[in-house]
Formats: C-alpha cells, sequence, structure tokens
C-alpha cells in the first residue's frame, strides 16, 4: 500500500496536514509518511524524536493506522522531493501559510510530476472531498483534473463542480468546449454527479470561482501546479480570499503519459 506524504514543520498547519492525511487514506488504510528537514545534523534526533511523539499521539485512537518519521538535513524541496520518490508516495499533503509561504510551497509542489500535492491552511471542513470544484480554462491540460476526480470519487463517491467561462477568441472557446465534453463523457461514464457553471466572461474568474465553492459548499478545489499561484492572486474580494485559506487546493503537474495512462491508481 503506497503511503501519504505529510511534510511537517511543527507548526499547526503541519498539524491539519496530518488530519486531512489520514482522512484520505483511512479508506484503504494507507500509511502515513511524516517528514521533517533540518539544516545541521545535530538536529536530527532532536527533530525525529518530536516527530516521533506527535506520530505516536495521532494515532492512538486510530486503529490499524501505520506513521513513519523521517528527519534529513538539506534543502527543504530536494529532500521531500528525494523521500517523497524512494518511498513511492501515493500523494502528498502539505501545510501551508498562506499567500506569503506560496512561492515556497509551490517550488516543493512543482517537482512531483507524479504525485499530487494537496495544500491546506486548515483542518478539514467536512470530513470527505465529496464536493470537488474544478476551474476550466483553455488549457488542455484541465483534463488531468478530470482524471483526478476520477481517483478521488473512488475514495469519497464525490460530487464534481465545473466552472469555466464564454471565451471571446474562437480558438479558446473550442478547447473549452472539448475540454467540457470529455468532462462529461468520463463522469457519465463512471455515474460521477456533476454541475457545470459558464461565466459569460472572464472577468473576475478566481473571485467568481471562490464565490461558487462557497455557494455548492465545496471541500477541495483542484488546480494545475503552474496555474495556482496566479488563481490566487487574482483574488480581490476578501470574502473569497478567506474561501481560498478555507478550502483545500490539490495541485496537479503536467504529465506526458496521462493519455497511455487512462486513468491513475
Amino acid at each position: 500500500m503506497r503511503p501519504i506524504l505529510v511534510p511537517h514543520d511543527f507548526t499547526e498547519v503541519g498539524a491539519y496536514a496530518l488530519e486531512h492525511a489520514y482522512m484520505i487514506g483511512k479508506t484503504h488504510n494507507n500509511p502515513i509518511s511524516l517528514i521533517h528537514i533540518v539544516s545541521k545534523t545535530d538536529e536530527i534526533e532532536p527533530a525525529k524524536a518530536r516527530l516521533q511523539t506527535i506520530a505516536d499521539d495521532f494515532k492512538k485512537d486510530k486503529a490499524n493506522l501505520e506513521i513513519t518519521v523521517e528527519v534529513r538535513k538539506g534543502d527543504i524541496d530536494k529532500e521531500i522531493y528525494k523521500y517523497g520518490t524512494e518511498i513511492n508516495a501515493h500523494l502528498a499533503v502539505m501545510g501551508t501559510h498562506g499567500v506569503k509561504n506560496l512561492k515556497k510551497a509551490i517550488k516543493i509542489v512543482e517537482k512531483f510530476v507524479t504525485i499530487p500535492f494537496i495544500l491546506v491552511q486548515n483542518p478539514p471542513i467536512y470530513g470527505e472531498y465529496d464536493r470537488i470544484l474544478i476551474p476550466i480554462d483553455a488549457d488542455k491540460s484541465s483534463r488531468i483534473r478530470v482524471q483526478w476526480v476520477k481517483y478521488l470519487n473512488t475514495l469519497f463517491e464525490s460530487k464534481v463542480y465545473i466552472i469555466s467561462y464564454k471565451d471571446s477568441d474562437g480558438f479558446s472557446r473550442k478547447a473549452i468546449q472539448n475540454t467540457i465534453t470529455f468532462a462529461e463523457n468520463m463522469f457519465n461514464d463512471c455515474l460521477i454527479d456533476y454541475d457545470i457553471k459558464f461565466l459569460e466572461n472572464k472577468k473576475n474568474f478566481s473571485d467568481e470561482m471562490y464565490k461558487y465553492a462557497n455557494e455548492a459548499e465545496c471541500d477541495l478545489v483542484i488546480f494545475m501546479t503552474d496555474q495556482y499561484k496566479s488563481y490566487i492572486k487574482d483574488i480581490k474580494n476578501h470574502e473569497n480570499e478567506a474561501m481560498a485559506a478555507k478550502i483545500p487546493a490539490m495541485c496537479v503537474n503536467k504529465r506526458i503519459d496521462i493519455i497511455k495512462l487512462g486513468g491513475f491508481n
């Protein structure tokens, strides 16, 4: 059983990430692998003892939960990637400290081409990711997000909320419609319930996206990693900024083998 990777920095958001990881993995009893990175060799053992205490306390009332801990010295992004590859991580969950920490978080996430990262700033809202929002734009990589919904539905029996817009450019409009059709066909084949909302234009798309997420009570938004930062920075409304902090963001990278795979396991 492939583990769920959780980088932990001994902060509150690190604890939130552990909660999310447990929620995701409990259906199939996925083990959790905690990792912490230090800058000096003499910090390794004290940090490992501290991380082990966190693991032991967390699993006290959770039967059959397996948690391993690892502490390494080095660059955060390089060591987390190296460890995630070594353990063949299923996916990763990491706490972030909001926009101020966004660049650092993305630097880690974008290394994991085949492993998605779920970024969290708060504990789980409803207990499961069963109301998932996908923003669809003209980028063909949007189809990768659709594939991940197919997988998440095996865990949580999710309903999907698609939000897109009517583009004035004919090429972009066709690309969006092709992705929508791809999503509809997959969701219909997999018996996944979904709704689609079209905006009249792309204006204020990030704000409208989180406004819709609030209305639909979504508990996960799926982004391409290279677009996540721009989506978040485009938010103008303070209420939507609060929603962006509240709802976990699943960041996935582009992968050249997506068509060959036909899905994920």
